[in-house]
Parts: C-alpha cells; sequence; structure tokens
C-alpha cells in the first residue's frame, strides 16, 4: 500500500512540474503573442500653429520635393510659409526668424542625376540660428518622393518639433496703473 502512495506522489510531482512549464511557456508565448517586436519609439509632436518654412529648392525636381515637405508639415499641425526667399549665408537665419517669427527653417540641397537623385535635408532653430538635425534620402526620380515620406518624419520629426520661435522684442499691452493720491485737499 505504501509503494501506490509513492508512486501516486511521484506522478503528481511530475504532473504538476510539467504543468508550471506548460503554464510559463504559455504566459511568455501570450505576452509575446509568438513574435517579438521593436520597441515603438514615441512619435514627435509639435506645438499646435508653430511656424516652419521651407526653403525654395534648386533643381528640376526641388518645386516638387518643396511641395511634399510643406504638405508633411501640415499634416503634422505646423503652419508652413513658404514666402520666405531662399538665404545665401548661415547667418541670414536668425534675423529672419525674428522677422518673421518662424521657429524652425527647413532646407534642402538636391543633386540630380541621370538615373538617381540625392536630397539632403537641414532643420535650423529659430532662436538660435543652429543646425538642429540632418538628414539625406537618395533613390530613382520616380522613388525619391517615396523614400521622403518614409522618412523625413522618422528622421527630423523631434528636431522640427524641439525647434523654437525667438524672443518677441515686442511688448505687450500694459495693465492699468492704479495712482492711490491720498485724501482730496480741502
Amino acid at each position: 500500500m505504501i509503494l501506490s502512495v509513492r508512486g501516486h506522489a511521484r506522478g503528481a510531482t511530475l504532473v504538476a512540474a510539467f504543468s508550471l512549464v506548460a503554464m510559463l511557456s504559455g504566459s511568455a508565448e501570450a505576452r509575446s503573442h509568438g513574435h517579438s517586436r521593436a520597441p515603438r519609439i514615441e512619435e514627435a509632436h509639435v506645438p499646435p500653429g508653430m511656424r516652419v518654412s521651407v526653403q525654395p529648392i534648386n533643381g528640376d525636381a526641388g518645386p516638387a520635393v518643396r511641395a511634399q515637405i510643406a504638405r508633411l508639415l501640415r499634416g503634422r499641425g505646423c503652419r508652413v510659409v513658404t514666402t520666405i526667399p531662399r538665404v545665401e549665408g548661415t547667418g541670414q537665419y536668425l534675423e529672419m526668424a525674428k522677422d518673421h517669427r518662424v521657429a524652425a527653417f527647413v532646407s534642402a540641397d538636391l543633386e540630380e542625376g541621370a538615373h538617381s537623385n540625392r536630397v539632403t535635408f537641414l532643420v535650423w532653430d529659430g532662436a538660435t540660428g543652429n543646425v538642429l538635425g540632418r538628414w539625406s534620402a537618395s533613390g530613382a526620380p520616380k522613388n525619391l518622393a517615396k523614400a521622403i515620406a518614409k522618412g523625413f518624419w522618422k528622421s527630423l520629426g523631434a528636431r522640427v518639433s524641439g525647434a523654437q520661435a525667438p524672443a518677441s522684442e515686442e511688448l505687450g499691452e500694459a495693465p492699468p496703473m492704479y495712482v492711490n493720491a491720498g485724501e482730496p485737499l480741502p
């Protein structure tokens, strides 16, 4: 009789061990759904109404690339300014940002080839005039727009959202001033 109890106890221990292993592997599978994923990167958000200038781009495909960047930025909530002309020197960005109340400038250099185009984007900060980010994309002329749409915001979105407009030099309206002149004269 004692032998049969030991046999049952040993069997119960094995069943419990296998159940524990199955339960642990099932919970891991339930967590990962059978495949692993890369951690999600927090997407950049711009303050509503942030003014961003998209500078003119030289080249045959330049106007189309500029229009695409303007659409991408508008889709993210930026107020896009396209009336500011292209600047020649980098020292002009700070002054232009003050004049037009622009938080960021997006400029690009387009290199067009027979079989491949390459565009390099720079994001300039309006408050300091410094370069916040740089990103390049290349591809066949008909595939360049797709490469830009896929990678521009992933690569430069946080830089654009981190840009600051220069401090305003205009003073707001002063609050009314009350003066206690004392008691009236007799």
